[in-house]
């Protein structure tokens, strides 16, 4: 293989391309294809054959240049030679630090082009153009200016017909000009300008064509650049590192300065205000990051990108702030009240923006139990006010974080006096101020449509009409599916003190589940149970300007302590100073076992309760796990869980009570076979060695027997004592229950507490086991019963069926005496079964209409009740039990008896 393409080129054999494209720019100017077309060629062939040796060196052949050996380079001519001589200045001009980047210098070489001929310049100029296109890290502002001159563009179709493209992208490409300024480089170092240009092109394809990820890696990078005092490009600078969240003191210094400057256009000073907030944030620099964010803020300007930045911000350094924040930050559009025919458009809503915010919150549960309420309610479709009772309650005035979630809050749940508090809140810290503003925005759309919207008012109208018959408006009622239901639950949704014939309306007109937050206070007042105090009026609210939220605030104590005793118990515990209760105060026993009692847990705060009034008794139906729960729900109970809390949990509350309703309380629920050694050690633990309540336990235990008179006046043995014992008997078998009444008798019962709480549980624990009973039954495969089976001695008839059938039997016997007297018949066995048949389907009658009012009492019970029931006709005339018992279902109803 020849290596006189090395000699040409003027370098050792090397398989580095580096070297190889070195050594061919530097041998370009000297062999200008137009000037010397064979020495371009061979030195274009060489400059193949050595990459073909490079990338493969054991099978590279120069065939040229093994022909180029035999030939001798011709002399240059006296034209090639001031060719070379342009060529050669135009290199040392690209590699001269000083000059490379000077327009003046490159304007100095352009005007050398006017001591040579026109045949010199025009056979150069297109070996200019290969080489600049060969140079990297060349000025392209300073190459247009050469190709301006020279007219590349408008002669490059003719000239390089094959690499047209190639040439016409170049000079697009320098058409668009520098990066920045290249002159602002040192002009000492050729190295140090070319690192920093490279640098800088890399950082910017980065940002345009990958991830920012991929951008924050790059500027992360150690090296040694120069950056230029270019403005423009400065500011490029700063966004890609803001874009990769890459914090620089530098890059924030320069923008400070450019800000302080003022010399730039006002929307580039924007910009870098933009990029200093932007530098404070990453940097950490919590207070000059908010008054930077801030202020743009208040400028107009990047709105959007500064609330995500001030969402950042508040996440980073307050982070408890974040979910007001969000709420804050909720901009509904809402419509003019007299724009639109669809009133809820009128209506701010929480956007899908603040939901997505809310529900996307990372950690939850990082955050205090009354902000993740709040998160809750917020995000729940029927905004129940009771989920952020705890954060209301928290607002004593003193903590700015609980006040700014109160008017949060009150932008739904506040009348028109707290929202006004909400335009009339100003505070110091810009932080708060900025959340106060947006909450004021929000406040004064609530107020508009609560002032204008004519359902509104339309419903008020009738609230508060003196008229005590006033009906409902049939838009308002959700029994009657009215259209404006909405307007009437929005305006209930938001507590304030209304007069008695308004709350005598909503008693009257509402079930609870629609008067929102007046259900509370109705239900207690017209129960006699508790009455709020009034409102403050407007001159002790001049005095004070947290009287009205104080006594709105002690409302939602009474509710809370209503609705969840026991967190608001642990509330107040903790918080034990931020309520005055006045000595008359029917909740003041209350609170102060809550607030200073001897209580652990929730098990020994309910045993030092003591259920001795109808509001006490009121509070404990919604103490979750107290015998006044259950009792209110007697649904929820599960024998297997009553057995464990007596054991345990109510183990004080049924010490010392009476004996005798003890023992019917145990014998209800362990009067099973597994449970009679339990069962037997309870009733001796009960009656120790006292012989009267010891023969009381073992009547009552085996044979349901009641105490002897003179034991019940001793033990407060009263008639409905009775009643429970004996409905206590017929429900210990799976196929007892209870008619309609005593059903009723047992519901009242219960719910009076006025009676003993041992004997209200019996009662609700028979509502229990009636109910589980029932599903027993229900569950076999019982047949459904028809009136005219009258052969069915285990079925069920109803009044009409019993009629049909005696009328059958007294058909046939009048047929039978019409026949005797009439046709003399004599035939006695004829005669006999007739009768018979006749006797035979009356008993059958009775027996199926007393199968029909069975409710499961013992044998001997249930034939002295149809020996009573006969003797005053009681088949005629008493219903039977409406749903199903040891004999099956009640009889069908016919189509017509089911239409009316």
């Amino acid at each position: 293989m020849s290596t006189n393409f090395w000699q040409l080129l003027g370098i050792d054999q090397t398989q580095d391309t580096t070297v190889i494209r070195q050594a061919y720019r530097a041998k370009l100017p000297s062999y200008h294809p137009e000037t010397d077309p064979d020495g371009f060629k061979a030195l274009r062939e060489a400059y193949e054959s050595a990459m073909n040796y490079a990338n493969s060196p054991k099978t590279a052949v120069d065939e040229t240049a093994q022909k180029s050996e035999e030939k001798e380079a011709p002399p240059l001519t006296e034209e090639q030679i001031k060719a070379n001589e342009i060529c050669d200045a135009y290199q040392a001009l690209l590699e001269d630090p000083q000059r490379c980047y000077n327009i003046d210098e490159w304007q100095k070489f352009i005007g050398s082009f006017y001591d040579y001929p026109m045949t010199v310049i025009d056979s150069v100029k297109w070996r200019l153009l290969e080489l600049s296109y060969e140079t990297t890290n060349i000025s392209e502002s300073c190459v247009k200016i050469l190709a301006d001159n020279l007219r590349w563009r408008q002669q490059l179709m003719t000239q390089f017909t094959d690499e047209f493209e190639k040439y016409d992208n170049y000079l697009n490409h320098i058409e668009r000009g520098d990066l920045f300024d290249y002159t602002c480089l040192p002009t000492t170092n050729k190295t140090l300008q070319n690192a920093t240009i490279d640098y800088i092109y890399n950082a910017k394809w980065l940002f345009w064509e990958r991830r920012s990820e991929d951008v924050y890696a790059f500027l992360c990078q150690d090296t040694v650049i120069y950056l230029p005092n270019d403005k423009k490009f400065m500011l490029e600078f700063a966004h890609w590192h803001s874009a990769a969240s890459l914090k620089n003191q530098s890059i924030l210094d320069y923008a400070l300065k450019c800000i302080a400057e003022g010399d730039q256009d006002e929307n580039i000073i924007i910009e870098w205000k933009y990029i200093a907030a932007i530098q404070y944030t990453l940097l950490e620099d919590k207070q000059n990051a908010l008054q930077a964010w801030l202020e743009l803020y208040y400028s107009g300007h990047y709105q959007q990108k500064i609330e995500s930045w001030i969402a950042g911000w508040c996440v980073y350094f307050e982070k408890n702030y974040f979910p007001l924040l969000v709420m804050a930050l909720n901009n509904s559009y809402c419509v003019a009240v007299d724009k639109t025919e669809n009133y809820l458009h009128t209506i701010p809503q929480i956007t899908a923006t603040t939901t997505a915010r809310l529900a996307g919150l990372e950690d939850i549960d990082e955050y205090p139990k009354e902000i993740v309420d709040f998160v809750n309610w917020a995000l729940s479709t029927n905004w129940n006010y009771k989920q952020v009772l705890s954060i209301l309650l928290l607002d004593d005035g003193d903590n700015r974080l609980y006040r700014l979630y109160r008017h949060a809050i009150m932008l739904r749940h506040g009348n028109e006096r707290l929202l006004q508090e909400i335009l009339d809140e100003q505070s110091d810290d810009p932080f708060e101020q900025f959340i106060l503003q947006h909450l004021q925005r929000q406040a004064r759309q609530h107020l508009a449509w609560l002032a204008e919207l004519s359902p509104v008012q339309e419903f008020k109208t009738w609230l508060f009409d003196n008229n005590e018959n006033a009906q409902l408006p049939p838009q308002f009622d959700p029994d009657e599916n009215g259209k404006q239901v909405l307007y009437g639950r929005l305006w209930l949704d938001r507590f304030e003190d209304i007069p008695d014939i308004a709350q005598s309306h909503l008693y009257q007109s509402f079930r609870y589940s629609n008067m929102e937050m007046f259900d509370g206070v109705t239900f207690l007042k017209f129960n006699n149970y508790y009455q709020l105090p009034k409102s403050p009026d407007l001159s002790v609210i001049a005095n004070n300007k947290e009287a009205y939220w104080q006594w709105y605030r002690w409302y939602l104590l009474v509710i809370a302590i209503f609705w969840e005793p026991i967190e608001t118990a642990k509330y107040l515990r903790q918080e034990n100073n931020t309520f005055i209760i006045d000595e008359n105060n029917p909740f003041k026993p209350l609170i102060e076992i809550f607030k200073h009692g001897n209580w652990q847990n929730e098990t020994e705060l309910y045993n030092l309760i003591n259920n001795d009034s109808r509001l006490i008794n009121c509070v404990l139906n919604n103490y979750q796990n107290s015998i006044e729960w259950f009792i209110d729900a007697p649904h929820f109970i599960d024998f297997d869980d009553i057995e464990q809390k007596m054991e345990h949990t109510w183990t004080q509350k049924l010490v010392n009570r009476n004996p005798i309703y003890l023992m019917l309380l145990y014998i209800i629920v362990l009067n099973k076979p597994e449970q009679k050694n339990k069962l037997d050690t309870i009733l001796q633990d009960i009656t120790g060695d006292n012989k009267e309540l010891i023969k009381i336990a073992k009547n009552l235990q085996n044979n349901w027997i009641t105490p002897p008179f003179d034991s019940k006046e001793k033990y407060s043995y009263t008639q409905q004592v009775d009643e429970i014992i004996t409905l206590a008997e017929r429900l210990s078998n799976y196929y007892g229950i209870c008619d309609e009444s005593e059903l009723e008798m047992l519901d009242k019962f219960k719910n009076s507490c006025d009676n003993d709480l041992v004997l209200r549980l019996c009662a609700a624990l028979l509502i229990a086991k009636h109910r589980e009973n029932q599903e027993k039954l229900e569950s076999q495969p019982l047949p459904k019963n028809k009136w005219w089976q009258f052969w069915h001695w285990k079925g069920r008839t109803n009044i009409k069926g019993f009629i049909i059938q005696l009328c059958c039997s007294f058909i046939v016997l009048g047929l039978m005496t019409v026949l005797n007297n009439n046709f003399e018949l004599n035939s006695p066995t004829f005669s006999i079964i007739c009768y018979s048949i006749a006797v035979t389907n009356m008993v059958f009658a009775l027996k199926r209409r007393f199968n029909d009012i069975y409710r499961g009492q013992p044998l001997i019970g249930f034939v002295g009740e149809i020996l009573v029931f006969s003797l005053f006709f009681a088949p005629f005339w008493v219903s039977g039990i409406k749903h199903t018992n040891r004999f099956g279902p009640p009889v069908e109803k016919t189509t017509k008896e089911k239409e009316k």
